[in-house]
């Protein structure tokens, strides 16, 4: 995979469209694009970056490094739900927003995302990389992907992006970026963004706009993929006893079939289910019986365990290895905020230490800086005799202390006394129907 880009014609700021007219309706490139949002898509043409990423250029140890910092992060969220949950992350979507947001970070605030997120891999090696992921997804002919960025700021005069972080964000990640009102219209914008990118598996991402925060940073996977090797109807076994985690049983249907890998990990067997296409498979892992998953998770965590490495050495067994797992699907939501910063993503959140200064500044000059506030993810996950459907929104805001915007009190009209109404030609103005109201 060699991939040329000449990113100053794609490079983001504040003058014309990005492949978008006014609305912010876009043409060509990652993700799905048709929804006309009140928000604006702007760019402006920079220096180009030409990236040259292939098969090569990205190293092994940085895919195990990501690869143990994704168990890490599952083992803190554990710790923190507790025992008995159903938890579903995506380390993917995790580390495409937080790489991108490390284009704009400095100083400690950068080194400590790349070590809680990556592992220790660098902005510079973390670009390529997710570059490359997300290309090697959607080249996929056989499953179907969906991989998109967006950052949104606030529209209000006060701050602009720095011009080399647009053009890194547009030039690996191919993030739009918007410019919006960050009222209730910007809500439905973005939840629509989101909505469209998963394949409407994720219909909400924000609930509101809080007055200090002036950005989002937004990475949205998506995935569907068939099996290459069909079930039959008497691969299905209906009203199978599944024993949950509290001694309670539930009746399930079970697929069952046979593979030719199995993965070994700690003390836990696995099996690899291919999809259509063979590019991505589906794994399970029974840990050992009397070990729960909480404790599986922890012990592989702190051993150095690493899932890529295993599940690179997969290997055949000299018989069958008969499969059966139950169909499922699962949503789940985690503020990772304090779990983040338990695990020593600390400078990032304080608004008077973090240094996003190759992000965001201000207009005028002033002091306001710019800390991480909140991050969230959702995803959504359906396994099935058919195939597998799952996405992953994951939002990072940026507040800016001191930042927040003029407060405009509301107008407020209550008709409660004698009133004139009228029905009117938008056209013309004028009025259909004409009224007054005096007494009710």
């Amino acid at each position: 995979m060699k991939k040329r880009i000449v990113a100053g014609l794609l490079a983001i700021m504040m003058l014309a469209g990005c492949g978008a007219d006014s609305t912010g309706n876009t043409g060509n490139g990652s993700g799905t694009r048709s929804r006309e949002y009140s928000s604006t898509n702007v760019c402006q043409t920079v220096e180009p970056i030409e990236i040259n990423v292939e098969n090569g250029d990205i190293e092994e140890e940085w895919i195990n490094s990501l690869s143990s910092s994704s168990m890490n992060l599952l083992k803190a969220i554990m710790e923190e739900q507790g025992e008995g949950n159903n938890i579903m992350i995506s380390p993917t979507s995790m580390m495409m927003a937080f790489g991108m947001l490390e284009n704009g970070a400095s100083g400690e605030t950068l080194s400590e995302i790349e070590n809680v997120i990556g592992g220790g891999v660098k902005v510079g090696q973390m670009n390529p990389l997710m570059y490359s992921i997300a290309d090697r997804f959607e080249s996929s002919e056989d499953v179907r992907w969906n991989v998109a960025n967006s950052v949104w700021l606030r529209d209000d005069g006060r701050f602009e992006i720095v011009p080399e972080f647009a053009q890194a964000a547009r030039s690996y990640y191919n993030a739009d970026v918007w410019m919006a009102a960050f009222n209730e219209k910007t809500v439905n914008d973005i939840n629509a963004w989101a909505d469209e990118q998963t394949y409407g598996m994720i219909k909400e991402i924000i609930e509101g706009i809080e007055p200090e925060t002036y950005m989002y940073l937004i990475n949205a996977v998506a995935f569907e993929g068939e099996w290459m090797h069909e079930y039959e109807d008497t691969d299905i076994w209906e009203d199978y006893e599944f024993h949950n985690y509290d001694g309670s049983t539930s009746n399930v249907n079970m697929l069952c079939s046979t593979e030719s890998r199995y993965l070994e990990l700690g003390n836990g067997i696995g099996f690899v289910r291919p999809y259509k296409g063979g590019d991505y498979s589906f794994v399970g892992i029974l840990p050992e019986e009397g070990t729960s998953v909480e404790d599986y998770i922890a012990s592989l965590a702190e051993d150095g365990a690493d899932f890529a490495e295993a599940f690179r050495n997969a290997k055949g067994y000299e018989s069958d290895i008969i499969v059966k797992f139950p169909e499922f699907n699962n949503e789940y939501t985690v503020d990772l905020t304090g779990i983040l910063m338990g695990m020593g993503m600390e400078t990032p959140f304080d608004s008077e230490k973090a240094d996003f200064s190759g992000l965001l500044r201000t207009t005028d000059g002033s002091d306001y800086p710019a800390y991480i506030g909140s991050v969230l993810q959702k995803t959504y996950i359906d396994v099935n005799r058919e195939g597998t459907r799952a996405a992953a929104v994951t939002s990072i805001t940026l507040d800016c202390a001191g930042a927040e915007p003029d407060f405009v009190p509301p107008m407020i009209i209550t008709l409660d006394r004698p009133f004139v109404y009228a029905v009117v030609d938008n056209e013309t103005g004028l009025p259909v129907f004409l009224g007054t109201v005096n007494s009710l």
